[in-house]
């Protein structure tokens, strides 16, 4: 009659078990950086300096030119904003497949976050413009009042103030571009409103 003979596992050592912990110390950090930090450092890594000739994209049909000087770098959308910690972001700009652009003015005081919002109509673009709005001011905070705009070339504009951050998208045959302005130093957005207007003048 055969006999079953039971061989319990090895057992890691205490070095063993050291190595184990430390390979998966480092691969949670490591992941939890490509979610939060990485994705910023990385935009700004592919960051560049403008020279006012060269469009910047926006959709696969649409682009905006930026004055000579201008920063642009890619989009970061954060997925999940936290409170304490950095905040999760999407990994769109590792493979290049960011929705939109960043662009600094040449003092680096003013910040335009530019999005692809896709095809929509004038209720679209009101409701995006409140929804964005609402998350500055607070979600029962009464909105200011959407101001609407003819520009020069022809595309519709409508915009809105929400505590010294300027909201606007702008219609483009049909296609919507959002538009996020704020300062940082304690400037005044209001002394940036001429350069604003002539930046979304070139979105075609």
């Amino acid at each position: 009659m055969s006999k079953n003979y039971y061989k319990s596992k090895p057992r890691l050592t205490r070095a063993g078990r050291l190595v184990r912990t430390t390979v998966l110390v480092v691969f949670l950090i490591g992941l939890g950086y490509a979610a939060t930090l990485g994705p910023v450092h990385a935009a700004r890594a592919k960051a560049k300096i403008l020279d006012g000739s060269q469009p910047v994209e926006i959709t696969e049909s649409l682009t905006i030119t930026p004055a000579a000087y201008w920063l642009d770098e890619p989009l970061v959308e954060p997925l999940v904003e936290l409170p304490i910690v950095p905040d999760l972001n999407s990994w769109a700009v590792y493979f290049g497949a960011q929705n939109g652009t960043v662009l600094r003015s040449p003092d680096r005081r003013l910040t335009i976050e530019v999005d692809d919002l896709g095809q929509g109509s004038a209720s679209d673009a009101e409701s995006i413009l409140r929804e964005r709005a609402q998350r500055i001011l607070g979600k029962n905070a009464e909105v200011p009042a959407i101001r609407t705009e003819t520009m020069a070339s022809g595309s519709t504009l409508w915009h809105l103030d929400a505590d010294g951050v300027l909201l606007a998208v702008v219609d483009h045959d049909g296609e919507l571009v959002g538009l996020r302005a704020q300062t940082s130093g304690g400037e005044s957005i209001e002394s940036y409103r001429p350069a604003i207007g002539q930046l979304v003048e070139t979105i075609a």
